[in-house]
């Protein structure tokens, strides 16, 4: 029976044969070269590397102490009434060892930051092997009790709930039900996924945060280098995933900064910038209730867009006409968008381009606005003109089949409201009309017959 046992355990593999838990590794200084020491609870051993920024520590373009002025204005970051303290604010990353979010995918180091006063602590928890995941987990469960609000990059829906699965996984309750998500990472789309050429979190702080990392490793990298360490048991191969996670946490703090100060309306607007990030800082702003500042963002770019078309990207202006001139129809600014819209045409007078909005927008507002039919007819024909121009590109089109339909209906419409009102504006205005109207309404009124109704008139 013994023998079966064992030739089992063979078939299993090694870690299935052993009945004694895996021994942890003896922790002298190996891990002092890396800034490190082994973190030793009632719960179990951990590695933790711990680093303290002072009052005037700088990353990029920005002092982390800055924090402190603006760390209120992140409020708006979330719809509960919640006031966002300093302190209270816990900057987190994790560097896993894979890219899912299933139970086979263990965050190997959390990276953690914290402001006490003016100091900016980073603690960097690694666990040299899965014995050592729930010391972690339980030293992690005792600091979050501090803190109201997890800052992260793409922690809501990657990093966050990863932690959740293992705290699960190790029978360990967490309550996380208090906490405020604020995912850096979703502002950072917004405002710059048309500008840069990715929005990872090296490249924002490389070109928006004036922070540019040496030699770093990547993060895709870091799976491969910890699998590296286990066969190996080399704490220097570890040395520049702990210096990237840190890199990190303390972007995160700096982009903290900048946008709270953007929100805030201290950062100055630069008017040579890009048309694309003008808007979208503009419509940011707006959306998260800072009209007013949003409002000078709108007003620059209004005015490069009117005045200053020689010195862009021609596609750009565009473009950035008919955002703009979309985002003042929706908030009621029509007079605005018409100046844009007759701008666009302005531009593309000598072009082809099958881009029919403008003329159609502008057809509709003097249609329904103005109530200048003339007017509305006059860009709806100036569509219909370009739609044809470019006829002979998309024949059999079932695309632009129904766009023509769709244009000849509205300038039918169009003419048969033009014509009744010049006719009633003439018998208004018509002496002998008007007096012949008031003489006969009282008989049409009494005569009144009906008049019988033919096929050819249907048709027609």
């Amino acid at each position: 029976m013994s023998g079966l046992r064992e030739r089992l355990g063979r078939l299993r593999g090694p870690s299935a044969a052993q009945v004694a838990p895996p021994t942890l590794p003896v922790a002298d200084g190996e891990w002092a070269q890396l800034g490190a020491h082994v973190e030793t609870s009632p719960a179990g051993s951990f590695v933790m590397r711990r680093r303290v920024y002072g009052a005037d520590s700088v990353h990029g373009k920005y002092r982390l102490r800055e924090l402190a002025d603006v760390a209120q204005q992140l409020s708006c970051f979330h719809d509960r009434d919640a006031v966002v303290r300093l302190e209270e604010l816990l900057f987190f990353d994790t560097e896993t060892t894979g890219l899912g979010v299933g139970a086979g995918n263990v965050p190997f180091m959390v990276g953690i930051g914290f402001y006490t006063g003016e100091l900016f602590t980073v603690e960097q928890l690694l666990i040299r092997n899965p014995a050592e995941e729930h010391a972690m987990l339980v030293y992690l469960q005792e600091l979050l009790d501090r803190f109201t609000h997890i800052i992260s990059y793409n922690g809501r829906t990657f990093d966050w709930p990863i932690l959740k699965n293992r705290y699960v996984l190790n029978r360990l309750q967490l309550d996380d039900g208090k906490l405020l998500q604020l995912d850096l990472l979703y502002p950072s789309r917004s405002l710059w996924r048309n500008t840069l050429p990715s929005c990872r979190l090296s490249k924002v702080e490389e070109s928006r945060l004036g922070f540019e990392r040496v030699d770093d490793v990547p993060g895709s990298m870091a799976p491969a280098l910890y699998f590296q360490y286990l066969a190996e048991k080399n704490p220097s191969v570890l040395e520049g995933v702990f210096v990237h996670n840190e890199h990190d946490i303390v972007t995160l703090a700096a982009l903290a900064i900048h946008f709270g100060k953007l929100v805030s309306g201290e950062i100055e607007l630069d008017p040579e910038l890009e048309l694309e990030e003008l808007f979208r800082t503009g419509v940011w702003l707006d959306k998260m209730g800072r009209s007013a500042i949003s409002e000078n963002y709108f007003d620059i770019l209004f005015a490069r867009l009117m005045n200053d078309l020689e010195s862009s990207n021609p596609a750009d202006q565009e473009s950035a006409i008919l955002l703009l001139a979309a985002f003042y129809k929706k908030n009621g600014e029509y007079l605005r968008a018409v100046e844009l819209w007759n701008r666009w045409i302005v531009i593309k007078n000598a072009s082809i381009a099958l881009h029919l909005e403008p003329y159609l927008e502008l057809a509709m507002y003097y249609e329904h606005r103005e109530k200048n039919f003339a007017q509305a007819i006059f860009y709806a024909e100036e569509a219909w003109a370009k739609l044809w121009r470019r006829r002979s590109l998309h024949r059999g089109d079932k695309r632009q089949n129904e766009v023509e339909e769709a244009l000849e209906k509205r300038i039918r419409r169009l003419k048969s409201k033009l014509r009744k009102t010049e006719t009633h504006s003439f018998e208004m205005t018509s002496p002998a009309l008007k007096s012949n109207n008031t003489s006969t309404a009282k008989t049409k009124t009494k005569t009144r017959k009906v008049k019988p109704i033919y096929v050819s008139e249907g048709l027609i």
